[in-house]
């Protein structure tokens, strides 16, 4: 089980993406609400709901949000009006669901038609998960991390644009995140790495910034 730190980063990444405004925004997975508190300290929300797993993280949460919900997100009842928000947040959330495909169907309806949703998702094709299982046959499960011991699904690239090509929603956007302890630039595994075509080794995770497709804004 994670320490409760785990659930009370400020997902600084986030903060970058929302412009300030009166925004009403939707945080799945929310920890302790470190990041919701943070939006709205910087003048970029009005309103911030959060839903949490973990019991002990929701406690915290209640101080420091509006509202907090206590419960798997993919079963819980929502008490939103529909078309409310105007960002919902996945940060590092799909990958823990079987299907997280109709996770993304069953918030599409309470994000505002001109709203985003931002999702973060690891990058099973990170370098040192593949040269671990190549050179040493280990895919060893973490506390947490790419290889966290809850997580059920695993994306690459690839895999991500096609869970959203079988979303409600279209992708705008797709920002790699390069990994914090990134191998030495200038050494040879490094140069490998980098050029090899269509190459994604370095990138820990992917920040996606999406909108309702037209044709699931009527729905």
């Amino acid at each position: 089980m994670a320490e409760i730190g785990y659930f009370s980063v400020i997902r600084h990444e986030i903060l970058e993406i929302i412009p300030p405004g009166d925004h009403r925004i939707l945080d799945i997975g929310c920890g302790t609400g470190a990041t919701l508190k943070q939006l709205k300290y910087c003048g970029k929300a009005m309103e911030t709901c959060g839903i949490e797993l973990n019991p002990d993280a929701a406690k915290i949460a209640a101080q420091n949000i509006d509202t907090i919900l206590t419960g798997d997100a993919g079963v819980i009842e929502i008490p939103f009006k529909k078309n409310y928000f105007d960002y919902i947040l996945f940060c590092d959330v799909l990958e823990h669901f079987f299907h997280p495909d109709q996770i993304l169907g069953k918030y599409a309806p309470y994000l505002k038609n001109e709203g985003l949703i931002i999702v973060s998702i690891p990058n099973i094709k990170y370098y040192k998960i593949v040269l671990s299982l190549l050179f040493r046959d280990r895919f060893e499960y973490k506390d947490e991390g790419i290889l966290d011991q809850s997580h059920i699904r695993f994306f690459t690239r690839h895999e991500i644009v096609n869970l959203f090509v079988h979303s409600d929603f279209e992708i705008l956007k797709i920002l790699p995140k390069i990994g914090k302890k990134v191998l030495v630039k200038d050494t040879p595994l490094y140069s490998l790495l980098r050029n090899m075509p269509g190459s994604s080794f370095l990138t820990y995770q992917y920040c996606i910034i999406s909108r309702k497709k037209k044709d699931s804004m009527n729905s």
